[in-house]
């Protein structure tokens, strides 16, 4: 390249200079070959590089950078850059996260977001306080003072960020995490177990939700006698009471919202003109209002009248017993827990059980002393509604049934009609409007009634005894139909099939069968003795264990075989020892079986009838007398593995009774 003589630019000096300005200016494009010089003898010949090729280069490289900046003007990149990091103030500058002590205060606007996953919120508060951390590079002072050196995180800084990466995922988060790890808090920092707490997450989370407390609230009027006042010439001076100044708009964004919403700037023109409008109106009105009151009145006195513009009623009950005890459930679909008087639970004897539970009223604020919680069962026209609730100290009714009383014994309301609906157990069907034979092999397709069909469920399904079909067959187990079955709906339709050797005619809207919503039992184990009550058990001892083997039961080992496999089962006696060192029994014994042979059929969950807890009860008692008299056996008194459950049904006798 030619060496060319130009004479450099010139530029003026201003009254205030610094050298970060000069040196700006000389390495610009505008300054002489952007303060560059030629390579001394020091330098290799190879690698010798004169001023002009070292321009030449570094405005193709700043060219190269521009290219992948097209939003930013080129010259500004490859001209009138002076450093990268100018560079990368300009890209900040352009899309608005420069480094300035006002971009930190963009901190509180940081929020958990909806679909965000809580380590992508962490990882957002670290990479933004990184990037606020100080440096030597930036313009920005400390207290008058220039940074010297490069700031990193610190551990109180983290423990800062931590702390509110738990408050802005949940505002109870925090609490809990000093709670549950309170011990490991006493020697680390809260960032040294952020892992720890990151993996717990979802468990913390779930638990802050299931402690959320019960809110209700009853709302309680009264209707006070208006006061007698005497009318004058005077003005009628009406007080209103003093508004709080808030902003939905600023607060639903997050912005200080201690304004009207009029005042609010970020409303649109249009909005504020209506209101303004709006509001001259009102006045008007209102000055309407005040001329009329000047208007003279009579000297005698009169009483001012008042009207309840809001309407109340009253809250949707069911008189119920408990024991001998009569009580009233009052009914509230608000709210979210059940709750009963103190003094109405001593009243009736109801046992109070310890709870940990806290209650408020649906304000958020205002608590409710909890003395425990109580488990128990009302009754009325001989169905029985369970009640679980907590136990409060004061409360303007005995008892609160809220939704979760609702929930359990299938309770809806209708206000307009003023009705409580209690879902019936058991629903009859009818036979079609006309006379129908069902014959053998065939079926008979009928609609379940809307209030038990939401959804596609199994049901059982029982005869009526005293229905037409039922009395021809009376005596004949094998021939009642339908049969005791559960039976599956599609669509909310069944179909009941004749799988008898008979058909079977019905007249028309005959009541023939009737069907039961199903449930899964619990499977809850029978209540043992305590080990602490138990000194020791002494167990009877064998002489050798594997007495109770037995080999080759069918015969068709010879004799040196058989004696051969004793000895083997000898060698081993301990491992047949039905009792374990250390096992006192308590629980009973342990037993192993092994299954073999052929494929077993499918096993399925066994399902109750929902029947009421009477029935529930005659159904026991009635396989306690066939267990009496012998007809059952449990499964481990006659060494049999159940893999297959059929259903039990209780079906009422012709002639009284149950079977």
């Amino acid at each position: 390249m030619a060496n060319t003589h130009r004479a450099p630019k010139q530029w003026c000096l201003t009254k205030i200079e610094t050298e970060t300005t000069y040196n700006g200016k000389k390495k610009t494009r505008f300054g002489p070959n952007r303060g560059f010089l030629n390579d001394g003898e020091d330098v290799a010949e190879a690698n010798r590089r004169t001023r002009e090729q070292k321009v030449s280069m570094l405005e193709l490289m700043l060219g190269q950078i521009a290219n992948y900046c097209p939003v930013i003007s080129r010259n500004t990149i490859v001209k009138n850059s002076t450093s990268i990091e100018n560079i990368w103030q300009t890209i900040r500058l352009h899309y608005g996260f420069q480094s300035t002590g006002a971009h930190f205060i963009d901190f509180a606007a940081i929020h958990f977001e909806p679909n965000e996953r809580p380590e992508d919120l962490y990882q957002r508060i670290m990479a933004f306080v990184e990037d606020n951390l100080l440096r030597r590079d930036t313009q920005i002072t400390h207290h008058g003072g220039a940074i010297e050196e490069d700031e990193e995180m610190t551990p109180s800084l983290e423990n800062f960020v931590v702390l509110t990466w738990l408050r802005l995922i949940h505002t109870d988060l925090p609490k809990l995490v000093k709670q549950r790890y309170g011990t490991e808090l006493r020697s680390r920092t809260l960032s040294s177990i952020k892992p720890e707490v990151s993996q717990a997450l979802d468990s913390l989370l779930e638990e802050l939700r299931n402690s959320e407390d019960a809110k209700v609230m009853r709302a309680a009027t009264s209707n006070f006698p208006a006061k007698s006042k005497f009318v004058h010439e005077e003005k009628l001076k009406l007080s209103y009471p003093r508004s709080i100044k808030s902003c939905p708009l600023c607060k639903a964004t997050g912005r200080p919202d201690r304004h009207f919403l009029s005042k609010c700037s970020f409303l649109p023109n249009s909005d504020r003109k209506y209101m303004v409008k709006a509001r001259q109106i009102a006045g008007i009105l209102d000055n309407s209002d005040d001329e009329l009151s000047d208007v003279e009145v009579d000297n005698v006195s009169k009483p001012m009248h008042s009207v309840n513009r809001v309407q109340v009623r009253q809250s949707p009950y069911l008189d119920v017993f408990h024991t001998h005890y009569n009580t009233r459930l009052t009914i509230d679909s608000g709210a979210t827990g059940n709750m009963l008087r103190a003094s109405a639970a001593k009243r009736m004897g109801i046992e109070i059980k310890s709870s940990s539970q806290s209650a408020h009223q649906a304000d958020g604020s205002s608590p409710l002393k909890v003395i425990g919680e109580v488990h128990t069962n009302f009754t009325r026209d001989g169905r029985e509604l369970h009640f679980e609730g907590l136990v409060v100290e004061t409360l303007d009714v005995d008892i609160l049934a809220g939704i979760p009383f609702m929930e359990k014994n299938d309770i809806s309301i209708r206000p307009a009609k003023r009705q409580v609906i209690l879902v019936r157990r058991a629903h009859v069907l009818r036979a079609p409007a006309q006379f129908t034979t069902i014959w053998p092999g065939d079926f008979l397709e009928m609609q379940l009634p809307s209030d038990i069909c939401s959804t596609d469920d199994t049901f059982a399904i029982e005869p009526r005894l005293e229905s037409h079909v039922s009395s021809m067959h009376a005596g004949k187990d094998s021939n009642v139909w339908p049969p005791p079955n559960f039976i599956t709906s599609v669509a909310g339709r069944i179909r009941i099939p004749n799988l008898t050797q008979e058909p079977h005619s019905l007249r028309r809207n005959e009541h023939f069968c009737q069907i039961r919503s199903t449930y899964v039992p619990e499977c809850i184990s029978d209540a043992v003795e305590s080990t602490e009550n138990i000194d020791k058990i002494n167990h009877p001892r064998l002489t050798n264990h594997s007495e109770s083997v037995k080999i080759d039961p069918d015969n068709l080992l010879s004799q040196e075989l058989k004696v051969k496999f004793r000895d083997t089962v000898k060698s081993f006696d301990d491992v047949f020892d039905p009792y374990f060192k250390g096992y006192n029994g308590a629980a009973g014994p342990f037993q192993a079986r092994v299954n073999m042979g052929p494929v077993q059929p499918l096993q399925r969950k066994g399902r109750v009838p929902q029947y009421s807890r009477n029935q529930l009860v005659e159904l026991q008692q009635k396989f306690d007398e066939l267990e009496a008299i012998g007809v059952f056996k449990r499964p481990e008194d006659i060494g049999v593995s159940v893999e297959y459950v059929n259903p039990s049904f209780l079906v009422k006798k012709p002639n009284g009774g149950f079977r």
